[in-house]
């Protein structure tokens, strides 16, 4: 039971970290979908349908050829976010060193560095994530409560926007986190499945009401939550640290699931040129990214989701019509 639980833990925080990225933590990603019209109501909807997707998607049975094939989108999808995750590598470096040639360089070796462990599978994810994630979560409340000045929130959304912003942010971030939270939580029992994805989302959904309370004194630009902290020089340098670190838990997940390709081993050349392809898109910029990318594999994620349920629901019908199908034993 105790060994159960403390891989549920590490379970939801290799999700946590696979979430909270360069658009999480500099606010970006907060402003677009929930800080426009920010609402008790869209944090539930947030917290609800990211609780049983996560939770679905660990049980997804990804044996089958159909859902294989499926999950190659999902793949070309973190293609593309492994490629918005760099260029945010290039930004934070940007912003830590003027040197564009010493930039350059940084982005690439750290990206190497970020691909190589995603290689190695998810348990290097996981215990990767495991180090990262709470200094990163730690940080984001810290902050938080350094700037916060007014804590209150509107019960429900002033319009439609407000619902379906947060909808789409969450099927955006089952599509990026499918591979970890399919293949992490493997070693769970149904109960503990659950349980990792409550606390997932229960952490996330904490983590994005601080910043967009944060938000709300924050001058808006490409790195809001950042930036609000540019006034005092070391506290600068540690959000800067701490974006460095989401984006490496993030990338490696990205990286993972691009590779992973529904499950299809590829050759270690394949990978490489996967790899250049995402470092050839970084270039198109974060910002262009997360505004014009980000919502469109959020609405295709949920198409994907649904096909799989509907694909999965199908398979069961046939393995229970087989099973009536045969005849009995005769004692």
């Amino acid at each position: 039971m105790r060994r159960l639980f403390v891989l549920s833990v590490v379970v939801a925080l290799s999700i946590v970290g696979s979430v909270i990225g360069a658009g999480f933590i500099t606010g970006k990603e907060i402003y677009e979908f929930f800080a426009k019209d920010f609402s008790l109501s869209s944090l539930y909807l947030t917290f609800v349908c990211f609780t049983l997707l996560t939770y679905f998607i660990m049980n997804l049975d990804g044996q089958s050829n159909r859902v294989r094939a499926l999950e190659i989108f999902v793949a070309i999808a973190n293609i593309i976010i492994s490629a918005c995750m760099i260029s945010a590598l290039k930004n934070i470096y940007l912003k830590m060193f003027s040197f564009s040639e010493k930039v350059e360089i940084l982005t690439i070796l750290s990206a190497i560095f970020i691909f190589i462990i995603s290689c190695f599978g998810i348990l290097a994810i996981q215990k990767f994530s495991a180090i990262l994630t709470p200094i990163i979560i730690g940080v984001i409340v810290v902050f938080s409560f350094l700037k916060i000045e007014d804590f209150s929130i509107s019960l429900s959304p002033s319009s439609s926007i407000g619902i379906y912003n947060p909808a789409i942010y969450v099927g955006f971030n089952s599509v990026l986190s499918l591979g970890v939270i399919k293949n992490s939580g493997k070693g769970l029992s149904p109960l503990f499945k659950m349980f990792a994805s409550i606390l997932t989302s229960l952490i996330l959904c904490c983590c994005i009401y601080l910043i967009c309370c944060t938000l709300k004194v924050s001058f808006i630009d490409d790195m809001p939550f950042v930036n609000a902290f540019s006034y005092n020089k070391k506290l600068s340098i540690i959000i800067d640290i701490i974006t460095l670190f989401s984006v490496f838990t993030t990338l490696a997940s990205s990286f993972y699931t691009a590779i992973d390709f529904g499950g299809i081993k590829i050759s270690v050349a394949t990978k490489v040129i996967i790899f250049l392809i995402c470092l050839s898109i970084s270039n198109v910029g974060f910002s262009v990214i997360v505004e014009r990318v980000y919502p469109l594999i959020g609405v295709l994620g949920y198409a994907f989701i649904g096909v799989i349920y509907l694909l999965s629901k199908s398979s069961q019908s046939k393995q229970r019509s087989r099973t009536l199908a045969q005849p009995r034993c005769r004692e």
